[in-house]
């Protein structure tokens, strides 16, 4: 099985390829992230500097979409090939440790390196429970978590329990032309992602998964956190009936919301848009007396495992400058992440700027996202179910049925129960299928029609 599997993955990175092999003698590094918006511009900038600085290296970002990255990284990293480095969120970890497509990091950087960073900033995982495992990824920030973004002309002050907050959020509401739709909402986010909607499920006491990485989402914390948030948009009518990320966006900047729940990434982009905006923890759940918890995850770099001996040490230069405290400091400067550096993280509290202060206030009331690789099934076995509810197909209560139901089964039939080095090959297998079979369906076509476009005449 994982023979055939190994065949298919080298059948589809030969599909990718066009040509490649550089003309000159200098190392060439790959960097495939994840970085959008202001963080990819700065990404960029720091990627030419690097560049500027070394005669005998070229590094060269591509840019993945999430999904795609880990799914193309898991083919490519078993066909021998891909990148140098990866950059994304710390719930790849799992898969990628599991698929053996990933280098330890105390192999690259060494203990003493590895020794500067927080330990939210370092990713271990191993697959024997109870075992913290080797060092998978080290970020250059932490967090990656949902905040409360309010506009502070049209709500001065924000709401700390969900009580106040719908009341704010009715006041907020308004149809100003009488046509009888809101023209100004009080919130706008995009509830109907599961990620989004994480913070109401820790608000009244549920989580994703157990100690053993067993769905726990067939719980009543589950069918309140869902009602909370259909009441929000049937019962109150202060969000928007139909929403997605780029809606909620553009409500935000055009100051036809008064908040949006969102992360870090977007917070830059709401200076720029004229907005006067601040930010503050998620409010705490009125029933529960339990704050809105965001999940919180470290954001770095993970060492493809097919980098060999003569390239080790160029990468391990870069990985200590893309992660070191000079750019972690520009980095916090200008799109207030939070450093996983601690010297770098205290200078940044104690600046006084106070969007990276409620940043570290919400940081320390949320928590820390699973890297299991079960939780690939979890977001992807839950969307459909939770989907259907908010379309008002099935109740809250048919919801979180569903949602545990289509988690179990895809965990099944991902991690088959078996046993040894038998088992685990199975288990492999089946990621790798997962991840084929991801990009075979799902994005190869998105990749033929981008192909079919650059050769049309201009």
């Amino acid at each position: 099985m994982r023979r055939l599997l190994l065949g298919l993955a080298c059948a589809i990175l030969a599909s990718l390829v066009t040509g490649c092999g550089a003309e000159d003698d200098r190392v060439h590094l790959t960097i495939w992230h994840q970085k959008t918006g202001a963080e990819r511009v700065f990404f960029d900038e720091v990627i030419a500097r690097y560049n500027a600085q070394r005669e005998d290296v070229v590094v060269e970002p591509l840019y993945r979409e999430t999904e795609e990255l880990r799914n193309l990284f898991v083919i490519a990293a078993v066909g021998g090939q891909g990148p140098d480095l990866i950059f994304g969120p710390a719930d790849n970890v799992g898969v990628l440790a599991l698929t053996e497509t990933l280098m330890p990091l105390d192999e690259v950087l060494g203990d003493e390196a590895l020794a500067q960073f927080s330990d939210d900033g370092i990713v271990r995982w191993s697959e024997a429970a109870g075992a913290e495992g080797p060092p998978w990824l080290v970020a250059d920030q932490v967090g990656n978590h949902l905040v409360y973004v309010y506009n502070r002309e049209l709500l001065p002050e924000p709401p700390e329990t969900t009580d106040a907050l719908v009341d704010a959020l009715q006041r907020l509401t308004v149809d100003t032309n009488g046509d009888g739709r809101a023209d100004q909402y009080g919130l706008t986010w995009n509830y109907r992602e599961p990620f989004f909607f994480i913070p109401f499920l820790t608000g009244f006491g549920g989580w994703v998964m157990d100690d053993e990485g067993n769905p726990t989402l067939d719980t009543e914390a589950t069918v309140e956190a869902i009602r909370f948030v259909l009441d929000l948009r049937d019962r109150y009518g202060v969000i928007p009936a139909e929403s997605d990320y780029d809606v909620a966006e553009t409500l935000f900047k055009e100051g036809r919301a008064a908040s949006i729940i969102n992360g870090p990434w977007a917070w830059s982009g709401y200076g720029d848009s004229g907005i006067d905006y601040a930010i503050a923890p998620l409010p705490v759940v009125t029933e529960t007396g339990l704050p809105a918890a965001p999940m919180v995850a470290p954001k770095g770099y993970s060492v493809n495992v097919n980098v060999d001996e003569e390239k080790l040490p160029y990468v391990r230069d870069l990985l200590l400058y893309l992660t070191g405290p000079e750019v972690q400091r520009e980095m916090a400067e200008t799109l207030k992440t939070i450093p996983t550096i601690p010297s770098v993280r205290e200078a940044v509290a104690a600046s006084g700027d106070p969007v990276l202060e409620a940043s570290i206030e919400a940081l320390e009331a949320g928590r820390m996202m699973p890297v299991e690789p079960q939780l690939r099934q979890i977001w992807d076995g839950t969307r459909g179910p939770y989907q259907l509810v908010m379309n008002g197909a099935v109740t809250p209560e048919e919801g979180a049925a569903l949602m545990q139901a289509e988690v179990e089964k895809r965990i099944a039939d991902t991690f088959l129960e078996s046993e040894g080095d038998a088992g685990r090959s199975f288990l492999v297998a089946g990621l790798l299928l997962v991840a084929a079979l991801s990009f075979w369906f799902g994005l190869r076509p998105l990749w033929r029609r981008r192909q079919h476009r650059a050769l049309q005449p201009a």
